[in-house]
């Protein structure tokens, strides 16, 4: 279906889903912080084509408009070149600032690190969104964050019917009619000095 890529099997993970190829790059992209993809096939033909990404892992789907979606999220074009040569004995012929500019980490340590925690998350996102869990997820975050803004704007809406009147419109003065009124933040200090604008 999607053959070998250069990185080898270890960086391949196949999804087969009941849903379509379009919902899930939906759900992807709504809900796990994956770019929509524009169907491009980066590897050639019949080899799959990108429904979403994320940073440099592709999600490719056998076919665009079907019922049912199979799929494998697979490294980018560049890091699949870069784990095929670390894995095939070339790993010195990339120098560290060839690797920070390319993939911001300077060792090869760190750069296997970095690519195995994001493709192992990436993985469960996919996961997620096939079975349907990540749009399940997103609603009970949504139903949780509406509960707790109902339940924050409940004492402020409370606090706001019983504040305190202002202090100076609502002081008595022994002698009303020789007071001007004034708003409470009329009296303040101007910010700049004064000076006359006919000075010269």
């Amino acid at each position: 279906m999607f053959g070998l890529y250069p990185a080898g099997t270890r960086w391949v993970r196949h999804f087969s889903a009941a849903r379509a190829p379009r919902e899930i790059q939906k759900a992807l992209t709504a809900h796990a912080g994956f770019s929509a993809g524009i169907f491009h096939q980066p590897f050639g033909e019949n080899r799959g084509a990108v429904i979403a990404q994320k940073g440099r892992l592709l999600v490719l789907a056998e076919r665009i408009d079907s019922a049912s979606a199979d799929l494998a999220l697979v490294p980018d074009v560049q890091m699949q070149n870069l784990l095929w040569s670390f894995q095939s004995g070339y790993a010195n012929q990339w120098g560290s600032r060839e690797l920070r500019v390319l993939t911001g980490c300077d060792n090869w340590d760190a750069l296997l690190r970095q690519a195995s925690a994001d493709y192992a998350q990436a993985c469960d996102l996919v996961e997620e969104a096939v079975s349907g869990a990540l749009e399940a997820k997103a609603a009970e975050k949504r139903a949780a964050e509406q509960l707790a803004a109902e339940k924050a704007a409940a004492p402020q809406a409370s606090a706001a019917s019983h504040s305190a009147a202002d202090p100076v419109v609502g002081t008595m003065y022994a002698n009303d009619d020789d007071v001007p009124w004034l708003p409470s933040d009329y009296l303040f200090d101007a910010p700049h000095p004064e000076v006359a604008s006919c000075a010269h």
